[in-house]
C-alpha cells in the first residue's frame, strides 16, 4: 500500500540525527544518477541572514521570467517548504513520488555500506533529484545546513557561492571561536567559483582571502568590492543606492526593514549583477526595482496583526538580535515594546538578549512543543533583565495581548524559528475564528 505523505515524514523525521560529512552524500548521488550535477546551483552559508538573501536573489530572478528551486531548512510553517519551486512548495503528491522513487535504492546503498542517511541527507537528495529529474528549473537556490564544509549539500559545483557573516552559532558543531566557523563556512569555496560576502570582520574577510586565493576564486566583499550608500530609513520601509565593479543603482526601496535587510539586499544584487555580467542572465533594471520593493521573508521581523500591533521575527543567536534591536531603534522607537521569547537550549541567553534590554519595556520567556525546547524557568533564570515575566502557556498570552494591546504598543514575538512557526499558525488561526 502506498505510504500517506504524513507517514512519509514520520519515516524521515526518525532520521533526525546530524551527521556531518561528505562520503555517505557522495556515494548516493551517485548511486542515483549524480543530479546535481545537471543543476546550476548558487549555494549560500552564513550564520545570519541566508533565508532574506536567497529570497532577494529569488525574486529577482522571478521577476525577470526564469523558473527558481529553493532548499531552505528549518521548516517553519509546512515540511514541504523546503523544496520550493517559484516560491510554492513541493506538492504532497511530488514529495511522495520522489520519496519512493528513491527508497530502493537508498535501501540499496545503505545495506551495501552498512550507513544510514540522515534527514538532512535524504532530503538534500530529494532536492537535487526533483529539480533535475522532475520539475527542472533554470536555477537552484541552495541554504547550507549546518556549517559548510561538512554539510550534505556541499557537494555541489555551483556557479557562485555566498557566505552572508559569521556568528556564534551551533559553537557544539563548528567550534568555539568564529575563526573556527569561518573555517567551516568557507568549505564551501570551490575552485574557482567566486565567493560573495557581507562579512565585515577584517580578520574573518582576511581568512576569506586566503581561501579563495589558494582555490584561485574571486572574492566580492561588502566595502571593499560592492557597497550600498545613501541609505534612508522610513516609517514602513527603507531605501539605499548600490554600486559594484559592473554598475550603480540609485534609489532602491525595499519593504523589509533593517540595515541588515538592506546587507542581505546587496548581497543578493552582486550576485545578480555577477550573473548577468558572467552567466548571461538577462534581467532589466526595473525587474531588479519591483522585486526588492515587493520581497518579504517568512519569519522575519513579518508583520503578522495590524491592530493591535504584532510581529515575529526568528532571531535565534546573538547577531540576529543585535540586528533586531538596531532595527527597532530605527523605526520604532516611539512604540512601547513587550517581548515574548522562546529558544532551543544551547543558547547563551544572556548574551543573546543583551542588545533588547534598553529598548523594550518587558520580556516574557515561556517554552514551546520542540524536543530541544529550553525550558522557560532556565531561559528566566539566565537573563538579568529586570522587568521579566515567566509565561507556562503561550498560546495563553498571545490571546491576552491580542485583546489588551493598545495603540502605541508593540507586542514582538522571537527567538526559535521551530516556535515562530507555531506562533504564527496559531496568530492565523486565531484571527480567522474571532472575525
Amino acid at each position: 500500500m502506498k505510504p500517506s505523505f504524513e507517514e512519509i515524514i514520520t519515516l524521515i523525521q526518525n532520521r533526525n540525527i546530524i551527521q556531518l560529512g561528505l562520503e555517505n552524500m557522495t556515494g548516493f548521488l551517485e548511486e542515483i544518477g549524480n543530479p546535481h550535477r545537471k543543476l546550476k546551483v548558487i549555494h549560500i552559508a552564513g550564520t545570519n541572514g541566508k533565508g532574506s538573501t536567497l529570497n532577494f536573489i529569488r525574486e529577482m530572478l522571478l521577476e525577470a521570467g526564469y523558473q527558481v528551486g529553493t532548499f531552505t531548512t528549518p521548516a517553519v510553517f509546512s515540511y514541504e517548504e523546503q523544496i520550493s519551486i517559484n516560491k510554492d512548495p513541493i506538492s504532497k503528491e511530488n514529495f511522495v513520488e520522489v520519496f519512493q522513487h528513491l527508497t530502493p535504492p537508498r535501501e540499496t546503498f545503505e545495506q551495501r555500506e552498512q550507513v544510514v542517511l540522515t534527514e538532512f541527507e535524504c532530503l538534500t537528495a530529494m532536492m537535487f533529484y526533483f529539480f533535475a529529474e522532475v520539475r527542472p528549473v533554470d536555477f537552484v537556490l541552495v541554504e547550507t545546513g549546518v556549517g559548510g564544509r561538512l554539510d550534505a549539500t556541499n557537494v555541489t559545483m555551483p556557479l557562485l557561492t555566498v557566505i552572508t557573516n559569521i556568528g556564534r552559532d551551533h559553537m557544539q558543531l563548528l567550534g568555539e571561536s568564529k575563526e573556527d566557523i569561518a573555517n567551516e563556512k568557507a568549505g564551501i569555496i570551490k575552485r574557482g567559483v567566486p565567493l560573495i560576502t557581507a562579512e565585515e570582520d577584517e580578520a574573518i574577510l582576511a581568512n576569506f582571502k586566503q581561501h579563495t586565493a589558494d582555490k584561485k576564486a574571486k572574492l566580492y566583499a561588502l566595502h571593499h568590492d560592492f557597497a550600498i550608500s545613501d541609505r534612508e530609513v522610513g516609517k514602513a520601509n527603507q531605501s539605499f543606492s548600490f554600486v559594484s565593479p559592473f554598475r550603480k543603482v540609485d534609489s532602491l526601496q525595499l519593504s523589509m526593514l533593517g540595515e541588515h535587510q538592506a546587507k542581505n539586499a546587496a548581497l543578493a544584487l552582486m550576485t545578480v549583477d555577477y550573473l548577468k555580467t558572467y552567466q548571461a542572465l538577462m534581467i532589466k533594471e526595473d525587474d531588479i526595482r519591483k522585486a526588492l520593493k515587493n520581497a518579504t521573508w517568512k519569519g522575519r521581523f513579518e508583520k503578522v496583526s495590524e491592530r493591535p500591533l504584532i510581529y515575529v521575527d526568528g532571531a535565534h543567536n546573538r547577531e540576529g538580535v543585535a540586528a533586531l534591536a538596531s532595527m527597532l531603534q530605527d523605526h520604532f522607537q516611539e512604540k512601547n515594546i513587550n517581548v515574548l521569547f522562546a529558544a532551543t537550549k544551547e543558547k547563551e541567553i544572556e548574551a543573546m538578549l543583551s542588545p533588547l534590554y534598553e529598548i523594550v519595556n518587558e520580556i516574557s520567556f515561556t517554552s514551546f512543543e520542540f524536543p530541544r525546547a529550553a525550558l522557560a524557568t532556565d531561559l528566566f533564570q539566565q537573563s538579568s533583565f529586570t522587568n521579566k515575566r515567566l509565561v507556562e502557556d503561550w498560546q495563553d498570552e498571545i490571546e491576552h495581548q491580542l485583546s489588551t494591546l493598545k495603540e502605541g504598543d508593540l507586542f514582538l514575538i522571537t527567538g526559535s524559528l521551530y516556535f515562530i512557526g507555531q506562533v504564527k499558525t496559531f496568530i492565523i488561526e486565531h484571527q480567522r475564528d474571532h472575525k
